[in-house]
Order: structure tokens, then sequence, then C-alpha cells
């Protein structure tokens, strides 16, 4: 597998040897590292995983269903096949699966139907500044399974912007890995009158012709990469 060169590869080494002494880790890299699609992938292979699966919590099922995408497409394979999603009701896994990305009440629903999570050989939790009831369950959830039943299961805590510092002590201890990130420029067009078109369809047609996307353009939540553009419905004049 050749990944690109993206900043969190640096820190690979680092949290595969962390993860092989502890098991719990909390990369804490910048914005734009590129965690959510390149830390699956290069950890999948791990000795200590003895071939378990990867799971991996997105608080949204749209970024479930992107970051499983990019990982697929990153190795060249059809999506369910070394990779795929859980979302509800919409599943794309396969019996080769080794990466699933699931929602929050997907993964509920999977510690109460197996609380030890048989099969599995790492949990990362993703975003997780996001915080959420279900995100907090969870990480308590697979964390009373790990001291309990599962001293072989390992956590990551993933996270752009929290302090990773309370997460590390209330996984007692855990080593947190840090890595840089990657910001690229961001261009502001205003679009006169956009403000009042009578419909969002209406809108985003304007939008499309005007601002013509260059090649590379994503937006902040895409696992691609590249400029942003930002559109806003009106200009500071008017506001």
């Amino acid at each position: 597998m050749s990944l690109p060169p993206l900043p969190i590869l640096e820190a690979i080494p680092a949290l595969q040897g962390a993860l092989e002494r502890h098991s719990c880790a909390v990369p804490a890299g910048a914005a734009g590292a590129r965690k959510t699609t390149v830390v699956p992938l290069a950890l999948r292979g791990a000795a200590w995983l003895q071939g378990a699966k990867i799971l991996m919590l997105e608080p949204r099922r749209l970024a479930a269903r992107a970051a499983a995408h990019r990982m697929a497409q990153l190795l060249g394979e059809p999506l369910a096949h070394s990779v795929g999603y859980r979302v509800r009701r919409d599943t794309r896994v396969g019996a080769k699966t080794q990466i699933e990305v699931v929602t929050e009440g997907v993964l509920t629903r999977m510690l109460n139907s197996d609380p030890t999570l048989e099969g599995v050989g790492l949990v990362i939790f993703d975003e997780f500044h996001e915080r959420s009831l279900h995100a907090d369950l969870g990480l308590a959830l697979v964390r009373h399974s790990q001291q309990l039943v599962r001293d072989d299961l390992r956590i990551l805590v993933m996270s752009a912007t929290l302090d990773g510092e309370p997460i590390a002590r209330l996984l007692g201890g855990a080593p947190i890995v840090t890595s840089a990130g990657r910001m690229f420029p961001v261009e502001a067009r205003w679009l006169r009158g956009a403000a009042t078109s009578a419909s969002k369809g209406r809108w985003w047609r304007r939008c499309g012709w005007r601002c013509a996307r260059p090649r590379g353009t994503s937006s902040p939540s895409s696992p691609g990469r590249g400029r942003f553009i930002v559109s806003p419905t009106r200009s500071p004049s008017r506001r």
C-alpha cells in the first residue's frame, strides 16, 4: 500500500510503538493531519491485532461513509472489501472486511449484543471532541470490557482540538502521540443577490455556475485534499 505524503505518516511509527507497549493511546494531531483515513490503514497489519478487526467510530453517517470510501480508494479496492461501514439502515461490509467505520448508535448496539467485542482488536474513537452521550457511553463500556476480560483490546481516542491530557489520564496514563497538520488557502466569493433566491435549489445552481470549483477542491468535512471555497449567502455590506 502506497500512501500520499501526509503529515500523520511521520507519527505512525511512534503510534505503533505506543500500542505495542500500552493498551490505549491518544493521537493528537492538528487539523489536516489526515488521522481519520491514514491511522486505521497504517495499523491494520500490526502484529498485536492478530488478524482481528478495527472498529472506528464516527459521530455522523456522512462522515462514516466518506471515511470508508476514502480508505477504500487509497487501497485501490472496492468498498466492502478490506474497508466497509455500518450506519443506520445502510451496511457495506464483506467477509474479508478488516476496517469497519461505524456510527455511535451502531457501536452502542454492538456492545449491547456483545460486550466483549469478540473479533475486534482495536476501537478508534474519532472526532471525540464532539462529545455525545453515545460516544461517552461507548468509551466507558469498551474501557470496562478491556479492563475486565479483553486485555488484548486496544483503544485510540483521536481529536484535532480536544485537550489530550484529561483523556490520557482517564485511560490510565495513555501516551499522547502528536503530529503536525496541514492548511490550505481559503477563498471567499460573494454572490450578489443569492440571499433572496426563491429556493435552495436555485441558489445551488447559481453557486455551481458562478463558482466553478478548481480541480482538487474539497469541502472542510471531506477526507480529500485541496483548496476550500467559502460562498456565504450575503456580503458583509448587507449585514
